[in-house]
């Protein structure tokens, strides 16, 4: 691999096989990733590498730049309509799926309902069509037809929403080619890819690698490389080494090996660093402990965390501090926060205003996480013993029973986090926090609040949504409702002769700008 197999690809050239069935071509860039992906069906597509690998292949309504700007794709612009419960598209024209069929509204439609369809074993994507009107109808099997979406012409379709969804044009959907499953059958991800993304897919050796190779047709201009060529490496150490070696072009280098990395001097030149979109928080449930029901409680306990000391100790460098519950790369994000300070003084002040003096009667307390966190809860066990006398006892949980006992209110304090689905800070402010969602894991409830977020679902205008993702935002702060911790980094490595490789809060671009020198 590696140096060797550049060299027999030129020897090939040479001898005019280079295209033989099979071999891959000279440019195309190496990747790893850390195991197969569940699947190469983008419909039914829910983990983590097969995301990595389908965005280099499909497309939704837009994409996003690395400092999260969203930036038109299929659809060329779009007309809110009725106050946010409906939206027309204008698909762009020219567009080629990689069958060469023309992408149509008729595309649009048939994505959506096949999203929905019960038989599709649809991935989390499908949530997003929720508010769509005769989502639910589709989803239960009553009729195959999605009652609100309407083609205007082949390239204007309009949608229906049964309450306002102004953001629907940036939510990950990917469109797929509706002529697919009747030219190749059920099994066509096996055989090709049916997107209209910069790359196609060519052959996946199971346990091995997943290798794409570029769309001549485009509709942003053919790649200038020849493919890319995600190697399975489920062992890190192997991956850094195949890296050094040679034989990747580029390292998405995982928590695992972060320290290795970042401690080296031979990296300094490559390494690409970005917080990652996921926005992490101590969470105190006050229906479980009494104590957390006084916000002076809830501001001691933010006041005792040494967030500086986490972020040089525990994660050596590789976090930032996170001031609020928006993280940066996120459109809504409020650079302006106060920073959080670390005031032990402070703190202990506010316990015995609360009547808690170097916590005497506070009742004994459980905080709770997975396996892997065990050394983070253990550091915060500590400190809160140690600047308010709290008796905090460290309990590491299964995490299918941790996230089932989350979701139901059942775990009073907690470190967790919430990986944001798309860029925008909705994805934080109504899942985490807004009083009805699933995924409100504190339990809080503030009704002021919910009615901000309810006023910002149905806002068009950008600057005026943020000014209400802000003010949201404030109102969880300035109750102390939350603790907000450090975000860990993402961070790749570049082989110097790789350029327009780009790491954004949510992983490397799409592939598409890249270039092998």
């Amino acid at each position: 691999m590696g140096e060797y197999w550049h060299s027999a690809a030129i020897l090939a050239l040479g001898l005019g096989i280079l295209s033989a069935p099979g071999m891959l071509p000279a440019h195309a860039l190496r990747v790893n990733v850390e195991a197969d992906p569940a699947t190469m069906d983008s419909i039914a597509s829910s983990d983590k590498v097969a995301n990595v690998i389908l965005k280099n292949v499909y497309e939704g309504f837009t994409g996003e730049r690395g400092d999260g700007t969203i930036v038109p794709a299929l659809a060329t612009s779009w007309d809110v309509l009725s106050q946010g419960k409906a939206i027309r598209f204008h698909l762009r024209t020219g567009v080629l799926f990689h069958s060469g069929r023309a992408f149509t509204a008729k595309d649009v439609k048939y994505t959506f309902e096949t999203l929905l369809a019960p038989e599709s074993r649809s991935g989390v994507t499908a949530e997003y069509l929720d508010d769509v009107v005769g989502a639910a109808d589709v989803r239960s099997g009553k009729t195959k037809e999605l009652e609100g979406v309407r083609i205007i012409d082949d390239h204007t379709v309009e949608i229906r929403f049964t309450k306002p969804d102004v953001l629907f044009p940036i939510y990950p959907i990917q469109f797929m080619d509706s002529g697919i499953v009747a030219e190749l059958g059920p099994d066509w991800m096996s055989k090709a890819s049916a997107g209209t993304g910069a790359f196609k897919f060519k052959r996946w050796r199971r346990g091995e690698e997943v290798d794409l190779e570029a769309n001549q047709s485009y509709w942003g201009g053919a790649p200038k490389i020849d493919g890319v060529r995600f190697l399975i490496v489920p062992n890190l150490d192997t991956a850094l080494s195949q890296y050094d070696a040679g034989e990747l072009d580029v390292l998405d280098v995982q928590e695992a090996i972060f320290r290795r990395v970042l401690r080296d001097a031979r990296y300094a030149d490559q390494i690409q660093k970005t917080p990652r979109a996921q926005s992490r928080y101590l969470g105190m449930n006050q229906n479980l402990y009494a104590p957390f029901k006084d916000i002076r409680v809830r501001q001691a306990i933010s006041l005792s965390i040494d967030r500086d000391a986490l972020i040089r100790g525990l994660y050596d460098g590789a976090a930032y501090p996170l001031n609020g519950v928006i993280t940066p790369g996120i459109e809504g994000f409020n650079p302006d926060l106060p920073a959080l300070k670390y005031d032990p003084e402070k703190a202990r002040k506010l316990l015995a205003q609360a009547g808690y003096p170097g916590g005497k009667g506070m009742p004994p307390i459980d905080i709770s996480c997975t396996p892997p966190y065990k050394d983070e809860i253990t550091y915060y066990a500590s400190q809160f013993h140690r600047v308010l006398g709290m008796h905090v006892t460290v309990n590491v949980v299964e995490r299918t029973t941790f996230i089932r006992e989350m979701n139901i209110g059942k775990v009073a304090f907690f470190p967790w986090g919430w990986t944001a689905g798309y860029p925008d800070a909705l994805s934080y402010l109504l899942e985490m926090w807004y009083g009805r969602s699933p995924y409100n894991r504190s339990q809080w409830r503030n009704a002021r609040y919910d009615a901000v977020i309810d006023e910002a679902q149905a806002t068009v205008d950008s600057r005026q949504r943020f000014a209400l993702y802000h003010t949201a935002e404030k109102i969880l702060m300035d109750d102390w409702v939350t603790a907000p911790l450090p975000m860990t980094a993402i961070i790749g490595l570049r082989k110097p002769n790789v350029k327009n490789v780009r790491l954004t809060p949510f992983g490397f671009e799409p592939f598409k700008d890249v270039e092998i020198h």
